[in-house]
């Protein structure tokens, strides 16, 4: 009987945290009487018990008492993280509807709703966590069965593939752009001046394509048409191998075609592959990154092979060219892994990881990007491109407490951002590009280290601020309740971009805004959902003391970092490619270790 109560309580409360919904919070002043207030306050707080409501708290009821019998001996060991998800989830709904936190902290009502919700959210992750724990641990997932990718599994997935993107890229033909590709693009057609805020090798790369279209066909669209058959042949390359992996570990037929199907059917992969952007052949060569990553750090011997090292630096070359920001993933988890190994290894060897997996590819990529500068006289990208959380913070803090400043911390800020007044008209929550703008690439590393004493001592007087800026820059990332959109909608006149037909474009749009509001497909390319992932399999291997597969996944939470410290979230998930394009990948393969070992 105890049980059955425990049961209808927590379905009760999780049923309260699906159903209910936040408002702003209610303001006395809009009362004729504090009587009347209060009334409104409980009806606020208790919300709609309705049909909607009664369903859902029976079946939670019910999962409950479920779970309760189903994983009475499984541990638990979940219990922090299923809390965090739902911190997750309420403050990203406050800081997506509302823009700061005031859903949840606003006013002693929208506290205990809060309260009531995180409650019956944190029940309901904490059982799924588990029971995903349980499928992943009883589960067998691989097996010596012949089976379709036996035998020839890369040109088979890359026919499979290559037959669900090319349509999505003649509709959309020359290719979608976006507005980073296009100025690298006018950098070598109009000869504007190469900057590296852009990957230079990427800037080549697209702009050398679209000029040889011109020279050869008289079409920049022929052009760019020939880039993006180059991009869709490493994007398809890259997942193929993925799946040619896992079939020569004896990975199932079933789990193999899932993949496989998730790479076919969600709009973000073929959106990538039709889009000319440089975080696709950036991220085909992280997907090679980590799959000789991970295989290293299982069998630290492999490093004896000259074939796989060769290859393994080329893929680190490749990841660091081809993004600015891909040789701190190349830096930070080479040297998690040579931690790792180090007692695995003779002198010898120890020498020869810390060249392999990180020392030799950034001595060569910088090399290269000095002598591609000199030669094409590059402009050097903002030192500030990394500051957008602290910047974002300063304009914030300006809205509100500008007048409170000291001279001395006006100068400071001045030194670095210009005008503080012009710094907090600028700030807009959802992108940090325009404060960043206005940063002084000529400012000095005196006047930096004053701007940053002034950030901290501002931080103490109204640390609430810096806290909403922080939140509402990251909390995109983190809740897979929150959407997200990965079209680029960019007109362009220099390349004409109306399809394989009149209107055809429009057809591909209207399909990515429809895939993005049907459940399945929104939820299959929705950040938050792979970060997630990477923070459950992180804890799965954590709570089994598996260090070896927690350093597997360091690459991603280097690009976890990155994501925190990038411009924005709002309509710019590619930050988060590295994550969610190699995270289904990373459990098939730690899995697959697993079941070795248990072998």
């Amino acid at each position: 009987m105890k049980e059955k109560i425990i049961s209808c309580i927590k379905g009760f409360l999780t049923a309260y945290a699906l159903v209910t919904v936040f408002h702003t919070p209610l303001s006395m002043e809009a009362y004729e009487s504090g009587l009347d207030f209060y009334i409104a306050s409980v009806y606020e707080l208790l919300g709609m018990y309705d049909f909607k409501f009664l369903l859902i708290g029976i079946v939670c009821s019910f999962f409950y008492l479920y779970t309760r019998q189903a994983l009475r001996k499984q541990e638990s060991g979940y219990s922090i993280l299923a809390c965090f998800f739902a911190a997750c989830v309420l403050l990203g709904n406050s800081y997506h509807e509302a823009g700061c936190w005031e859903y949840c902290f606003g006013s002693m009502v929208n506290f205990l709703k809060t309260g009531l919700a995180f409650a019956g959210y944190s029940f309901m992750f904490h059982e799924i966590l588990k029971g995903i724990d349980c499928f992943l641990q009883k589960g067998k997932f691989m097996d010596d069965k012949h089976h379709f990718f036996s035998e020839y599994a890369f040109l088979k997935t890359a026919l499979i593939l290559c037959v669900a993107y090319v349509p999505f890229l003649i509709l959309s033909y020359p290719g979608n752009l976006c507005w980073d590709v296009i100025g690298q693009i006018e950098q070598v057609i109009f000869e504007t001046g190469y900057s590296a805020h852009h990957p230079i090798v990427h800037t080549l790369l697209v702009g050398g394509f679209v000029q040889l279209g011109e020279v050869l066909f008289q079409s920049y669209e022929i052009g760019l048409f020939m880039y993006m058959l180059f991009q869709l042949l490493l994007f398809v390359s890259a997942l193929a191998w993925t799946v040619e992996v896992l079939a020569k570990r004896k990975m199932k037929f079933g789990v193999l075609m899932v993949l496989v199907a998730l790479y076919a059917i969600t709009p973000v992969y073929s959106n990538m592959a039709s889009t000319a952007v440089k975080d696709v052949p950036f991220v085909s060569f992280v997907i090679g990154y980590i799959i000789c990553f991970s295989m290293l750090i299982e069998n630290p011997q492999r490093i004896r092979s000259p074939k796989f090292t060769g290859c393994f630096i080329l893929l680190q070359l490749g990841m660091i060219l081809f993004r600015n920001n891909g040789v701190y993933v190349a830096g930070l988890s080479g040297i998690a892994a040579v931690i790792f190994l180090w007692k695995k290894y003779n002198v010898k060897e120890r020498f020869k990881s810390i060249l392999v997996f990180f020392a030799a590819s950034i001595v060569i990529s910088k090399m290269l990007l000095v002598i591609v500068g000199q030669i094409l006289q590059v402009t050097p990208g903002s030192s500030g491109e990394m500051l957008s959380i602290p910047f974002q913070q300063t304009a914030r803090y300006l809205q509100f407490y500008q007048k409170e400043l000291t001279e001395d911390e006006r100068e400071s800020i001045e030194a670095v951002l210009g005008n503080v007044s012009e710094v907090a008209a600028k700030y807009d929550p959802d992108i940090s590009d325009p404060v960043k703008a206005l940063y002084n690439q000529d400012a000095s590393g005196l006047e930096l280290f004053s701007y940053f004493k002034t950030w901290f001592v501002c931080f103490f007087k109204h640390p609430a601020v810096y806290f909403e800026a922080f939140f509402h820059h990251i909390y995109g990332w983190f809740s897979p309740f929150i959407a997200n959109s990965v079209r680029y909608e960019v007109d362009y006149d220099v390349i004409s971009q109306q399809g394989l037909f009149p209107q055809a474009s429009k057809l591909v749009l209207f399909y990515y805004r429809f895939a993005g509001r049907f459940s399945l497909l929104g939820v299959l390319e929705n950040v938050g959902m792979y970060v997630w992932g990477l923070f459950f399999m992180t804890a799965f291997f954590w709570k089994r003391r598996n260090v070896r597969n927690m350093v597997t996944l360091s690459p991603l939470w280097v690009s976890l970092l990155i994501c925190i410290a990038s411009p924005c979230f709002f309509l710019h998930p590619r930050y988060a490619f590295p994550i969610v394009f190699t995270i289904p990948f990373l459990i098939c393969f730690m899995i697959s270790v697993g079941q070795r070992e248990r072998n």
